[in-house]
């Protein structure tokens, strides 16, 4: 079953695409089918290299994103916004717009320290607090760990 992750291009997004793989290989063989969606052309190719379907472009077109959450069992919310400096709740509406009809059953976000989480009874979802973009840069192992828990596709 498919996952999709929004904000593929940030290094949380990156991290958490190689640990899924690594997660499928650990359970046998096949490719994972993981999905990526990017803002920047830039970081595409090397997530293509690795054998991520990858889109490149914002999340304001739902079509566009819907296609892209079209089978998907999990979505991964990690887009930070158009200007790259809020969280992913900026974007919340955009992606739950384009969710709409798509199959798509689970959504997981990071949300910051003391955010008021929407309310949502259409997904399973889960709000794991944490910061996207960490003060030294590096993805945190840990919330790296409770995302790829929090996929649920077993």
């Amino acid at each position: 079953m498919p996952v999709v992750v929004t904000g593929a291009g940030l290094p949380l997004g990156r991290a958490l695409l190689a640990a899924l793989a690594d997660q499928a290989a650990l359970a046998g063989p096949g490719v994972p089918d993981l999905r990526a969606v990017v803002r920047d052309r830039a970081d595409a190719a090397a997530l293509r290299a690795s054998g991520v379907r990858v889109s490149v472009g914002d999340l304001s077109d739902p079509l566009r994103l819907g296609a892209v959450l079209e089978g998907a069992y999990t979505v991964v919310h990690l887009d930070t916004g158009p200007d790259g400096a809020g969280s992913p709740l900026d974007t919340w509406e955009w992606l739950l717009d384009a969710a709409e009809d798509t199959g798509l059953r689970r959504i997981v976000t990071v949300v910051p320290y003391g955010a008021l989480v929407p309310e949502i009874s259409l997904y399973d979802t889960v709000f794991l607090p944490g910061e996207i973009r960490g003060a030294t840069g590096t993805p945190d192992a840990a919330l790296v760990a409770r995302l790829v828990a929090a996929d649920g596709r077993r």
